[in-house]
């Protein structure tokens, strides 16, 4: 399988007209028809547009997988957009999205060639970028730690309930067993 890093795509159903069937009807007629736009995130022309072949759909499954539940072109990339993002300008984000770059993954993960189609300041940026995704890992590894941490204690609450209940039903077993012994000493 290509190695897909940097590369993009984008899928959607688009009216294409039935030149025969036209012909046929005296109107027009169409049929939607999937295609695909491949882009390469820092790269304003390079781009590609075209019906959807097989192979389009195995390369890029992920986001084949999103238009076909119904996602928007945008939608369909996955990541932090970059209006979420606090640290870019309205004026940046355009910019960036004028060469095909609408995530912060996108940003991170941006080519030496595509940083240069950028201008200055593109390393700051992707540095940025880069740091941004490593505090939101972070963050998220200390969440689900937070979690495992409350189910843990969930847990040994439940197990000391447990606990609890069996040694009460020892006692009363014991205490049962205890005077049905006395009862017998004294016939």
């Amino acid at each position: 399988m290509p190695d897909n890093t940097g590369i993009y795509a984008s899928f959607s159903l688009e009216p294409v007209e039935q030149t025969f069937l036209t012909e046929k009807e005296g109107r027009p007629i169409f049929a939607d028809k999937e295609f695909v736009r491949i882009f390469i995130a820092g790269d304003k022309h390079t781009e590609v547009y075209r019906e959807v072949t097989d192979n389009d759909k195995q390369r890029f499954a992920d986001a084949y997988k999103r238009f076909k539940e119904g996602a928007e072109a945008r939608e369909q990339l996955t990541g932090t957009p970059l209006s979420q993002w606090p640290y870019l300008k309205p004026s940046q984000i355009k910019e960036m999205e004028a060469v095909n770059i609408y995530t912060v993954e996108q940003l991170a993960a941006l080519s030496d060639t595509a940083k240069q189609k950028i201008g200055m300041g593109a390393n700051e940026l992707t540095a940025a970028a880069r740091a941004y995704l490593a505090t939101a890992e972070n963050s998220s590894a200390a969440s689900a730690f937070a979690a495992e941490n409350e189910r843990l204690k969930d847990e040994v609450t439940r197990l000391q309930a447990q606990m609890k209940e069996m040694a009460s039903r020892f006692e009363a077993l014991e205490n049962e067993s205890g005077s049905k012994s006395r009862g017998r000493q004294a016939a």
